[in-house]
């Protein structure tokens, strides 16, 4: 019933019944079924005799704002990169084979990116991307590969396996990702690793001309000490036997 949720995308904003038996192989019955109770749950909503995403999911995102535990601890950090390098930062997280931003802490460049929180990202294209791939397991990476060789053929990695896996090594092995006017044109992004569940990623986005115009590699030690202390809090949160009183005392630091 909830793979209905997944046929929802920019470009697929209402889902008829005949949509849903022709996308998912389901009988005129079922679908009705299941469209029912994802109504009755406001999950979805009725738009005529279609259906879109209803309140019920504008409510939970409201809920995941205030309360994942992640936003606690690494929101603050986000926000004093930002201001230290005016710049923007994003958290990604990747589920189910898709890379999506989590938050994004505005910069004083004033940048119009793209990809905002929740719009899934390519899997293959972008700084955040790479660097979440780069943490997954080879078998989980080949399917990946396997399942979405359009994508890779257009994308900055190689068609062929052999070579894709040795790029995604070497970004392993450094830590960090770039991407250059791989997502939006004329936008630098820099990323490093999250130990968070999904596997995330820390990424800084600048402008093509200004990170023209700063250190690369001063850029890229900043992002790594940044992942280094969000990843310190990440495991200190995992560890904590009293994980509630533990989200609950960080909860009293982090500006809202």
């Amino acid at each position: 019933m909830l793979a209905i949720l997944d046929e929802f995308t920019v470009e697929t904003k209402i889902l008829t019944v005949d949509d849903v038996v022709n996308r998912l192989g389901y009988n005129r019955g079922t679908a009705y079924r299941y469209l029912r109770e994802l109504t009755n749950s406001s999950l979805l909503a009725h738009v005529g005799s279609a259906f879109t995403l209803g309140p019920k999911v504008v409510e939970m995102d409201y809920l995941i704002r205030q309360n994942d535990p992640y936003m606690d601890i690494l929101q603050p950090l986000m926000r004093q990169l930002s201001d230290g390098l005016d710049c923007d930062i994003l958290l990604c997280s990747n589920y189910q084979g898709r890379t999506v931003v989590s938050h994004h802490e505005r910069g004083q460049e004033h940048l119009y990116l793209s990809y905002s929180r929740g719009r899934r990202m390519p899997l293959f294209l972008g700084a955040p991307s790479k660097l979440i791939l780069a943490s997954l397991p080879k078998a989980k990476l080949r399917r990946l590969f396997e399942e979405n060789i359009e994508q890779v053929q257009n994308s900055a990695f190689s068609p062929d396996w052999e070579t894709l896996y040795a790029e995604i090594k070497m970004i392993r092995r450094n830590g960090y990702a770039i991407s250059k006017s791989e997502l939006d044109q004329g936008y630098v992004g820099v990323s490093a690793a999250l130990a968070t569940n999904p596997p995330g990623s820390l990424s800084l986005i600048f402008s093509a001309s200004r990170f023209e115009l700063i250190n690369e590699k001063l850029v890229v030690n900043i992002i790594l000490k940044a992942a280094s202390k969000a990843n310190d809090l990440i495991l200190q949160m995992k560890n904590d036997e009293n994980l509630v009183d533990w989200f609950n005392e960080i909860a009293k630091l982090a500006p809202r």
